[in-house]
C-alpha cells in the first residue's frame, strides 16, 4: 500500500483518505484544505499497514476516515482496531459486499473488468466511473499516474482478499450513495447498510464525486451538520 501527503502544514487535524482503485493521489490534487493535513492512501497490491497510517494517531489531536469505493472495504479490513481513534468514518459509494449480486459490484462483472482490462476498456471505465463527458474530461486532465499492468494486480489481489476474509463489523457512521453510481449500483449500496450507519443519498451523484466539494474541510463539515439534524 502507497502513502502520499495531499496536504501537509502542520495541522493539529488530520484525514485518512482511503482510495478507490486504480488510483493515485493525482485526481484529487485539486482538492483544497484549511484546517485539515490530508493522507491518501492507494495501490492495495499489498495491504499491510503502513508507516505513515500509525503515526497519525501519534502526531494528530483528531484523525477523521474517509473511504471510497473499494477503500471501504479495505479500511473496513485493516482499521478495526483503529475504530475508536477517529472522530468520524465516512464512506462513499462504496460497501462492505463490494463482490455480491445484492449488496456491491455483481461477480461476474468484477471477473469481467479483470478478463478484458486494456487502455480502452480502462477509458470507458473511467467515463462510467465520472458519469458524463464533462467530468470525464476533467478526470483526464489529472488522471492516475499508473500503468495498466499494476492496476489489474491490485484488482485480482483486491478479488482474492474479498473473496476469501468474511467481515461482521462496519466501523463507519457514515455513508454517501451517489444516486447516478454506475459502478456500485444505488440499490446495492442502501442494501448493504444497516441502521447503525447514516445514509446520505446524493440523487445526482455518480461514483467519482469527490470533485462535488470544493475542500476537504466542506466534505468534513457536511457530515457533520448530517449529524446534528439526526
Amino acid at each position: 500500500m502507497e502513502t502520499y501527503w495531499l496536504k501537509k502544514h502542520s495541522n493539529e487535524r488530520c484525514i485518512l483518505f482511503m482510495n478507490g482503485w486504480g488510483c493515485d493521489f493525482h485526481p484529487f490534487e485539486k482538492l483544497l484544505s484549511k484546517s485539515y493535513d490530508v493522507l491518501v492512501c492507494y495501490d492495495y497490491r499489498n495491504i499491510s499497514q503502513n508507516k505513515e497510517i500509525n503515526r497519525i494517531f501519534e502526531n494528530y489531536e483528531e484523525v477523521h476516515l474517509v473511504a471510497w469505493s473499494l477503500g471501504v472495504y479495505i479500511s473496513n479490513m485493516i482499521l478495526k482496531n483503529r475504530e475508536n481513534l477517529f472522530a468520524s468514518t465516512i464512506a462513499i459509494n462504496g460497501t462492505l459486499h463490494p463482490i455480491d449480486n445484492i449488496k456491491g459490484i455483481p461477480p461476474a462483472i468484477f471477473q469481467a473488468t479483470i478478463n478484458q482490462m486494456n487502455e480502452v476498456n480502462l477509458g470507458k471505465f473511467w467515463k462510467r466511473m465520472c458519469g458524463g463527458n464533462e467530468a470525464y474530461y476533467n478526470f483526464l486532465q489529472q488522471k492516475p499516474q499508473r500503468n495498466i499492468e499494476n492496476q489489474r494486480e491490485e484488482l485480482e489481489e483486491l478479488q482474492n482478499i474479498i473473496q476469501n476474509h468474511f467481515m461482521d463489523w462496519n466501523l463507519f457512521e457514515n455513508a454517501l450513495v451517489g444516486g447516478c453510481d454506475l459502478i456500485f449500483s444505488p440499490d446495492n449500496q442502501l442494501r448493504s447498510w444497516g441502521t447503525d450507519t447514516k445514509v446520505i443519498l446524493k440523487d445526482d451523484f455518480p461514483h467519482y464525486c469527490l470533485n462535488r466539494w470544493n475542500s476537504w474541510d466542506d466534505l468534513i463539515e457536511e457530515f457533520k451538520s448530517e449529524d446534528t439534524k439526526n
